[in-house]
This record gives structure tokens, C-alpha cells and sequence, in this order.
């Protein structure tokens, strides 16, 4: 964005053939303005062309996540029955972007965590809602992911297929997926997750016994290391 900006400044889209310039991923709507605004002052509207593709971003509900530059879920849609897809959407501010600078890619957490926003918002949108009443808490089994090539802040794909699915109890939906990153041809990384989805009424009690005594552990095991007279 700062070099095209410094472009427009030094004349460089004044003469020539019409550029059509689109925005990648991390320009939000506050920086596509500014470009929007530096093409109009430059007088240069027929000469540049901008281009910027709507999406629409999962709810907080469905990605489980309070700020929304956190949210990496787009246009996330039904294929068939075993197979979704959608797009990855890269803010500026994104909590894995702010302090990892290392060479032109996304770093590679960001490919985990989409693939874990994938499977809740896949399960939310089009499982646990047809359960209505019940509200889901989420526990990851497994989770590998193979990293087969690099990522870049361009247009990426998340390709997400079920392998197996056990629906029979609603009270405790488990599922095998596998989960892919696609960009320019390529499978950026492959995340294969075995997770269950719980009834909240029936996992929140245990979470809190297991937290309750994990703190009386912590308590007993640092009154024994503290010498004697403290």
C-alpha cells in the first residue's frame, strides 16, 4: 500500500494504459478509503481501477472469537455433505500478525488457527444449529498439520471435508476433518483434527472440578517446596 501510494505521489500512473489495482489481504476498509481518496486527488480515475472483493466474515458465534480483525473466516458455504469451503481473510491487526516479521509469508499459525475456526464454524453453522436450545464447548482430540508450501497475503481458499462424523447423540457431536489451505494452485498446509462438540451443561461442571484441582495441587506442591519457618 505505502509503495503504491508513493507511485500515485511521483506521477507514476498519469500516462500509460489502465492499471487495475486490487487490494490484498490485511487492507481494510479505513486503508481502501485512503488509496480511494489519493487516486481522486491525482485526478487519475480513468486511469487507475481499483478493485476490492466484498466478504463476509462468520459471527463471533460461529469463528469464537470477540475482536473481529481476529476473525478468519469468509464466505464460508455448503458444498455437498461432507465437503465446505471458504475464504481466508487476513486483517491488518490480526493477533498472530502483530509481532511475527519474517520474510514475505504468513507464518504458519495462522494456517492452525484458520483451521481451527474452520471446524467451529462449520459445526456451528451447519450442525450444532439444528439443535436448537443447546449450546456447544468444543474439545480438540488431535490436530496435525503438515506445512507443504509457503503462504502469502494474497486470496487463499480453506477447503474442509469431513472424514467421519457421529451425530447419533446430541449431546456429544464427534467428528474426523481434514483441512486444507489453498492458494495459486497450490496446498499451502493439510490439518487433520479429531474433535468433539459437548453438550456445555455436561463439560463446563467437569472443566471447573478439573481447574479446582489443578490450583489445590499448585497450593500443596509450593507449601512443600518453601523452607521451613516461612
Amino acid at each position: 500500500m505505502s509503495q503504491f501510494l508513493a507511485e500515485l505521489q511521483s506521477g507514476e500512473y498519469v500516462e500509460g494504459p489502465v492499471r487495475v489495482v486490487r487490494a490484498g489481504q490485511g487492507v481494510g476498509h479505513f486503508e481502501w478509503q485512503l488509496i480511494c481518496d489519493r487516486v481522486e486527488v491525482h485526478g487519475l480515475q480513468h486511469q487507475v481501477q481499483l478493485v476490492r472483493q466484498h466478504t463476509e466474515l462468520t459471527t463471533r458465534a460461529e469463528c469464537h472469537k470477540r475482536s473481529e480483525p481476529n476473525a478468519l473466516i469468509a464466505d464460508l458455504h455448503r458444498v455437498d455433505d461432507q465437503l465446505f469451503r471458504a475464504s481466508l481473510r487476513l486483517h491488518n491487526d490480526n493477533e498472530l500478525l502483530l509481532d511475527h516479521q519474517t520474510g514475505q509469508h504468513v507464518q504458519g499459525m495462522v494456517a492452525v488457527e484458520a483451521a481451527r475456526q474452520m471446524f467451529l464454524a462449520v459445526t456451528e453453522r451447519f450442525f450444532a444449529a439444528a439443535y436448537t436450545g443447546r449450546r456447544y464447548y468444543y474439545v480438540i482430540e488431535s490436530m496435525n498439520t503438515d506445512f507443504e508450501n509457503f503462504l502469502f497475503p494474497l486470496d487463499a481458499q480453506i477447503e474442509y471435508r469431513v472424514l467421519t462424523s457421529e451425530l447419533s447423540d446430541p449431546a456429544r457431536l464427534s467428528f474426523a476433518v481434514e483441512v486444507s489451505l489453498l492458494q495459486a494452485g497450490r496446498r499451502a498446509s493439510a490439518s487433520r483434527i479429531t474433535f468433539s462438540a459437548f453438550d456445555d451443561s455436561l463439560l463446563k461442571p467437569k472443566e471447573h472440578r478439573r481447574a479446582a484441582q489443578a490450583v489445590a495441587h499448585t497450593l500443596a506442591a509450593t507449601i512443600m517446596r518453601e523452607p521451613a519457618g516461612v
